[in-house]
């Protein structure tokens, strides 16, 4: 039989001890030797994780599956890399400002990126271009090897302040030492409670040092004890506002270690197109008849990571297609049209921004440092490709290039 919630056990249970054989079963689960004891309580008992069958195999399907992922990026040059990876940075500031309750579109974001800052607005009509600024700016950092994680709850305030900077938090601004000091509750449909956030703020700090820990640990899988820790951030709520997109930018950060960057930042997405069985895992765990066990949750959003790891392989094995066939026309296209070194290197940046990102265009500077040209010169060999309906001005300010539609087309993009 396939492991089920211990709730999910005493419903389907009609016998009269079924109270008595949920607590015992519980005692089992968490008592087993293959079980993490996480040292943190909840309302329901020691927060668990026990490890069946279907939690491991998951578990190697996904590392599996990641090795996979790790060498098709290895096929992809650098520029390709960059372009593809501030796709999914894009893709990731959305999906978690769209768990949020906050519009953005993906267009917004990359205009912060390029330097050129469009105003967005909340729910509330309060400009969040500055929050959509530092944010974006969080996500790329993810994949910078000296991005430390948060060694103490002073950090994890921090990095809250970080992700929070130019909102207008009013009511919701933190009164406590580094947290709240009074009461926050969780709202449903309908009004009702789903759940009340650790109190008094010592408590908070004491769990977030616990849940700290947790990860540093070399004594646990270091993606159950990822999973484990956003549950223990959500579950322990340390701010007014802001807990959803602190707790799964923690969560980027934590995965970005067991797995590649682009799966990492390929989760929010998933998340936020299954945004209902994602809050229903919180809820269930919650559950008085589970007793704390985590199994579920963890085999919940390992599944997201599976979703989110094949999505990302059909993508890249679609672009590596194309970007192989791009390769062999461009050999031809520099021989007819005597492209020169330069003119060559800059239509194949081009291609692969017009392949790997979102939006295809390139800012002078950025193919200057391509070509390891000045931009004087660079604009020079640009006006060229212009003159010849290979290259187009995109934006001026600022100033940005890209394909043109005759380009595209010999290279197989159109």
């Amino acid at each position: 039989m396939a492991y089920q919630s211990l709730a999910k056990l005493f419903y389907t249970d009609a016998s009269g001890e079924r109270f008595e054989r949920n607590e015992q079963l519980a005692r089992e689960r968490f008592n087993a030797e293959s079980t993490f004891k996480t040292g943190i309580d909840s309302d329901h008992g020691e927060l668990f994780l026990a490890v069946p069958r279907e939690l491991s195999v998951i578990n190697e399907k996904i590392l599996r599956v990641e090795r996979v992922v790790s060498a098709r990026l290895r096929q992809l040059p650098p520029v390709a890399h960059a372009a593809m990876l501030r796709s999914l940075v894009i893709d990731e500031v959305v999906s978690t400002n769209e768990l949020e309750g906050v519009h953005s579109t993906r267009k917004q974001i990359n205009d912060l990126l390029a330097g050129s800052v469009r105003t967005a607005t909340s729910p509330h009509g309060k400009s969040a271009g500055r929050r959509f600024s530092e944010l974006t700016r969080m996500y790329l950092g993810l994949s910078d090897p000296n991005d430390r994680r948060p060694e103490t709850a002073k950090e994890i305030r921090a990095i809250y302040d970080q992700l929070m900077a130019g909102e207008q938090l009013g009511e919701n601004k933190l009164d406590g030492v580094l947290f709240r000091a009074h009461q926050v509750e969780v709202i449903g449909q309908g009004g009702k409670t789903l759940h009340e956030g650790v109190m008094p703020e010592e408590k908070i700090i004491e769990l977030l040092d616990k849940m700290i820990a947790l990860v540093d640990s070399s004594d646990v899988p270091e993606m159950y004890s990822a999973i484990i820790a956003h549950y223990v951030f959500e579950f322990i709520h340390p701010f007014y506002d802001g807990n959803g997109r602190t707790g799964r930018y923690l969560l980027a950060l934590y995965l970005s270690k067991p797995l590649s960057m682009l799966t990492t930042l390929s989760l929010s997405k998933t998340i936020a197109e299954n945004k209902s069985a994602y809050y229903t895992a919180f809820k269930d765990t919650e559950h008085p008849l589970n007793h704390g066990e985590l199994t579920m949750f963890v085999m919940k959003m390992l599944e997201f990571i599976r979703v989110a790891q094949e999505r990302l392989l059909d993508e890249l094995d679609v672009k590596l297609g194309q970007f192989g066939a791009m390769g062999d026309r461009l050999i031809n296209l520099s021989a007819t049209a005597k492209l020169g070194k330069a003119g060559r290197e800059i239509i194949y940046m081009l291609g692969q921004f017009d392949l790997f990102a979102l939006f295809p265009q390139a800012s002078l500077e950025e193919i200057a440092q391509h070509v390891s040209l000045g931009t004087q010169q660079t604009r020079k060999h640009l006006s060229r490709l212009e003159e010849m309906g290979l290259v187009e001005v995109s934006r001026k300010r600022p100033l940005l290039f890209e394909l043109s539609d005759v380009a595209r087309n010999e290279l197989g993009l159109g």
